[in-house]
């Protein structure tokens, strides 16, 4: 009786210690990303994986599957809260909607430059922030450059004036429905696969993005001005489903979060070196820039989103926080 209670018990634990052990076991990782494989965020993406490989002994294999494979930005945020996807970089404006938080790093004319912008959200602001997507099920590792956005159209836009009554595309958010209001502009939510041929068609008159997301989507052809109104510096996340993460131990967890600082270091270099060579190639294929020196006319029609989205006290303070970051 007392040998079979013992192989029970040994039984038991072997039981025990193998759910527990689960976690360090090998894994296969579907990561979501809606960038072509040469974009600096999938780059950024592809060090993350191969530096979790390297120190985990392959126990933690990481596949980005770039270029919206897996689906466009709004399934995929689903997705992962489901936890079918199980990593991903997320812009943060679509983001907005799950958590209130996210919309103050989406305010605009708020940063002064990207060492402003790295300073915030690798401190605690980020942090909070960071903490508030969780409660969603999206856990934030690292922050990756977007660049600065600005406004493209088919038709030239040298003041905020020049927008009214234009069919601008932006992301599935409050708050840059609300944005393109305060311009003057008809907002126009789509996924961004489908920009190109909305813009070619007419049933977009401009977007708005970063240089390298004008140049990788060739959208310079269908939408050859460029104005550098820089109303935007929103950062993207680098992130893990919640019901992933919470399967991992204390370890696996530090050995994720340190890769997915250090692609961030990486990524943000091949952002700046993108940028410019973005530039150069969609002013060389016929694309025309104006330069806008003087951004105060534009931010003084901002009151009303900042009325909006930051008068809360909780918001208040995090614009209080970030302008006060040195």
């Amino acid at each position: 009786m007392t040998r079979r209670l013992i192989t029970l018990a040994v039984a038991a634990a072997a039981i025990v210690f193998s759910w527990s052990v689960t976690p360090s076991q090998a894994q296969e990782w579907r990561g979501w990303n809606i960038h072509p494989p040469d974009y600096p965020v999938s780059q950024g993406m592809d060090r993350f994986a191969e530096l979790v490989a390297q120190r985990s002994n392959n126990r933690i294999r990481l596949r980005p599957y770039h270029s919206a494979q897996l689906g466009q930005q709004d399934e995929a945020i689903q997705q992962m809260r489901l936890g079918s996807i199980d990593f991903a970089e997320f812009n943060l404006s679509p983001l907005n909607n799950l958590a209130a938080s996210t919309q103050v790093l989406t305010l605009p004319f708020l940063f002064r430059d990207v060492d402003h912008l790295h300073k915030v959200v690798d401190g605690p602001v980020g942090d909070e922030i960071a903490a508030d997507l969780e409660k969603a099920g999206i856990v934030v590792l690292a922050w990756y450059d977007a660049g600065a956005r600005s406004m493209y159209t088919r038709r030239p836009v040298t003041k905020p004036e020049d927008l009214k009554g234009m069919k601008i595309r932006v992301q599935t958010s409050d708050l840059w429905i609300d944005l393109m209001r305060a311009l003057g502009a008809n907002p126009t939510p789509l996924p961004f696969g489908e920009v190109y041929t909305s813009l070619q068609s007419g049933v977009l008159d401009g977007a708005e993005n970063n240089w390298p997301s004008y140049e990788s989507t060739r959208h310079f052809e269908v939408a050859k001005y460029f104005a550098t109104t820089e109303h935007s510096n929103v950062p993207e996340v680098l992130a893990v489903s919640a019901t992933r993460w919470r399967r991992l131990n204390d370890a696996d967890k530090k050995l994720l979060k340190d890769a997915a600082r250090e692609s961030a270091t990486y990524q943000r270099q091949l952002w700046a070196e993108r940028e410019k060579i973005s530039r150069d190639r969609v002013v060389k294929g016929g694309a025309q820039v104006t330069e806008i020196t003087d951004r105060a006319p534009w931010a003084a029609m901002m009151k009303p989103v900042y009325d909006k989205y930051a008068s809360d006290p909780r918001m208040a303070k995090l614009v209080e926080q970030i302008r006060e970051t040195r």
